[in-house]
């Protein structure tokens, strides 16, 4: 039985790659929120309202920021959602933390790995973005090995890949600074750039 409690969101152009040629998934790291407010397609309401505007809180600059590291340039309603039609997006904890700046028990993360499996041999993602330093450590190395690190700046970016069941290659990278936090979506970009993930 599938442990997955929030579904990954998809975008309709993720399968063909969309506006970016691989098929890239995105990683957070969980969903703010309380025990009630728990169902399986939060994740995909999260971004249906981020991208019409429903709602208007700080969190949403979280997505402007990582979509313009996608872009190269500041992006506009339309863009957006050019963007993340063209994405995946899954955050990795299963449980829900009652308030940002929260991290996991260990046996969330633990909890966690199982149902990751199980969207990565979903999606089959060509690229996994992984949002913050926290999560990238505490990721899991089964399946796991270690790739070439993107220098960019003279700073070593992190490069892994995971290989999935059927032998398909994941290419994995971190953005270690949150985009809800201090973030350069003009420095990611260019790591980006340089692992082919965006033209």
């Amino acid at each position: 039985m599938s442990k997955i409690i929030f579904k990954p969101y998809v975008g309709s152009r993720y399968s063909n790659g969309g506006i970016f040629g691989k098929k890239t998934l995105v990683l957070g790291e969980s969903h703010y929120c309380d025990e009630s407010e728990v169902y399986e397609n939060l994740t995909y309401d999260v971004l249906q309202k981020y991208l019409h505007h429903e709602v208007n809180e700080g969190w949403m600059n979280t997505f402007k920021k990582f979509e313009r590291a996608l872009a190269g340039n500041t992006t506009s309603d339309a863009d957006s959602r050019r963007i993340w039609d063209s994405l995946a997006f899954y955050n990795f904890l299963q449980v829900p933390m009652g308030d940002a700046r929260i991290a996991g028990q260990p046996e969330d993360y633990k909890n966690a790995v199982e149902p990751f499996f199980e969207v990565l041999n979903q999606l089959q993602p060509d690229y996994l973005i992984v949002w913050g330093k926290r999560l990238w450590s505490n990721l899991p190395y089964d399946n796991w090995t270690d790739g070439k690190s993107v220098i960019v700046d003279n700073y070593e970016n992190p490069v892994g890949t995971y290989t999935l069941s059927n032998g398909h290659k994941v290419i994995t990278t971190p953005v270690y600074h949150h985009p809800s936090a201090s973030f350069s979506w003009e420095y990611c970009y260019r790591v980006f750039k340089e692992m082919g993930i965006v033209k």
